[in-house]
């Protein structure tokens, strides 16, 4: 008997082994040229990292940022870029140790996801074959593979959320010191993402709520881990009551929209200002409403299950961001959960509710990235849905066999499908969402920089001086002797100037470049007649990108 319990064991490991493996590669694989380039908030991460590495400054020549980054003054958050640190140590000044955090991080969430499944259902006597299947699932989500694939701090933030969770159920059932790590592990993905600022206080909410008793009887061990994140939490309760703060907030959010007040306004009048309007059009209900709508946008099955998010950086537009096969398991397993009626079913349900409820004040919904909190929690339902299904049919060899057969077939579709079209299609189709062609641009137009007075450079697809920055190899004492960053009245940091550098996003030529010898690096749109292309950067489909050109 003990040999044929440590044969199991044993092939459970090796089963999850081939799983994490398996996931890696998905995430690693051709990670440089997939996505085509580094998208503008890469760049910054990465020149934020390098600047840190080689000064201990970040761009602004701010001394070890412990709750923000300013970077293009959307305040990025720390945690990914300090990790991005130590990816450039061991990798160098590249695309992959940029993206190589989030591809290593996506990867450990699977294995974490796999021990948070068997600690929620600690006592379901087919935990293993459950944990496994959700580890399994993750593995394969389009939705987390991509997002994985770039350096999204959303993907780090989840990491540790799973990681928290993993520690508060450990820590209920064995050892209750453990909550102090996991209390840590919560702080870490609150500075980790924007969004995570709402949902973790909300979710740890939850968890003391339906356990209070629990906690209760571990008095000494929840006053220890409550001291220990309140020291950890204050250098961000401060930043948070700074007005910079909500710069990003105020720059996306719903309730900035003047139209809702404006429609409100128009609705009031057209009722003469009356009770009933002053209680229905008022811009509290619109607000309401409107926010309502755009929460419901997360459970649009279009979304989940056909197009995923329309932006090209959080979804290939080759699948939904869930696969359609797992639909009908989605339905079984909630349904098999709800049933179970147990604390674990409201802890599911109040995550589920909860992980869209910060990316619902965003003006673009649905959002893949500021809701990626749910992934883990749609794995973990479909799961309990497919092995539902499968024992229910176990003893109905033939129907088994039918649906097993089109569920298989139309996995393989779906995801011959996307890989096709991720992994092939995508560069191709989507490098100006990328901003692909920097880098050749800038090599090129370094090359012949000092033949010419100044180097003029575009700044139509945005963030130019930070892709200077990084691929023309600028050292951060240079660029805060040379540049000239200025904030607008938003707060958002630009620069028109680095060395003999300009950067200009209206019209290419200025009336200063008269009588200078300039090398002008245009997008198609901006060329003018009285210049002569001498070389040119194309996207991935042969279009031109970047044009390199002088007067004629």
């Amino acid at each position: 008997m003990g040999y044929i319990k440590s044969f199991k064991l044993s092939r459970n490991i090796v089963v999850l082994i081939c799983v994490i493996l398996l996931a890696f590669f998905l995430r690693v694989w051709n990670v440089t040229s997939v996505p085509p380039s580094l998208y503008w908030d890469e760049v910054s991460q990465g020149y934020n990292a390098y600047a840190i590495l080689t000064t201990g400054y970040d761009e602004h020549h701010t001394y070890l940022p412990i709750t923000n980054f300013v970077a293009f003054g959307d305040n990025k958050a720390p945690v990914n870029i300090y990790l991005t640190v130590m990816s450039l140590l061991l990798f160098g000044k590249t695309t992959f140790a940029i993206r190589f955090p989030s591809l290593f991080f996506g990867t450990l969430t699977i294995l974490l996801t796999y021990f948070l499944t068997r600690e929620l259902f600690w006592q379901h006597k087919r935990r293993e074959i459950l944990s496994l299947l959700t580890a399994g699932l993750l593995a394969i989500s389009p939705w987390h593979i991509q997002l994985s694939r770039a350096a999204f701090e959303a993907n780090i933030a989840t990491f540790f959320t799973i990681l928290a969770f993993v520690l508060f159920f450990v820590a209920k059932r064995k050892n209750p010191w453990l909550y102090i790590l996991s209390v840590v592990s919560f702080v870490i993905a609150f500075y980790a993402f924007t969004a995570h600022r709402v949902f973790i206080p909300l979710i740890v909410l939850s968890l003391v709520i339906i356990w209070w008793k629990e906690l209760f009887l571990k008095k000494k061990q929840i006053i220890v881990a409550l001291i220990v994140g309140i020291i950890l939490m204050l250098p961000m309760f401060f930043y948070l009551l700074n007005p910079d703060s909500r710069i990003r907030f105020t720059e996306v959010n719903i309730f900035s929209d003047p139209g809702v007040v404006q429609q409100s306004n128009t609705w009031l009048a057209e009722d003469h200002n009356s009770l009933i309007g002053k209680v229905f059009d008022n811009r509290r209900v619109g607000y309401t409403l409107l926010y309502l709508k755009h929460y419901f946008d997360f459970f649009n099955p279009q979304y989940l299950f056909f197009t995923g998010d329309v932006d090209t950086r959080f979804s290939s537009q080759y699948s939904g961001e869930l696969w359609l096969w797992e639909l009908p398991f989605i339905v079984i397993g909630f349904y098999i959960v709800i049933k179970m009626k147990s604390k674990i079913t409201l802890f599911i349900l109040l995550w589920f509710l909860l992980a869209p409820v910060a990316a619902a004040t965003a003006r673009e919904t649905p959002h893949a990235l500021r809701s990626e909190t749910y992934i883990p929690i749609y794995e973990i339902v479909i799961a309990f849905g497919l092995l539902t299904a499968v024992l229910f049919l176990w003893k109905k060899k033939i129907i088994l066999y039918c649906v097993a057969t089109v569920v298989l077939l139309l996995a393989l579709f779906e995801a011959v499908y996307f890989l096709h079209g991720y992994y092939s299609d995508f560069p191709r189709n989507y490098s100006y969402d990328w901003q692909y062609g920097y880098s050749q641009a800038i090599v090129k137009a370094q090359k012949l920089q000092n033949n010419y007075d100044s180097v003029v450079f575009t700044d139509f697809y945005g963030r130019a001086y930070m892709y200077y920055l990084w691929y023309g190899n600028i050292a951060p004492a240079t660029y805060w002797k040379e540049g000239n960053p200025t904030a607008d009245v938003f707060g958002l940091y630009g620069v028109t100037k680095v060395g003999k550098w300009q950067f200009r996003g209206g019209n290419i030529e200025q009336a200063s470049d008269s009588g200078r010898n300039v090398l002008y690096v245009a997008s198609p749109q901006q060329l003018k007649p009285d210049l002569r292309v001498i070389d040119q950067v194309n996207f991935v489909n042969g279009d031109p990108a970047f044009l390199l050109a002088v007067k004629k």
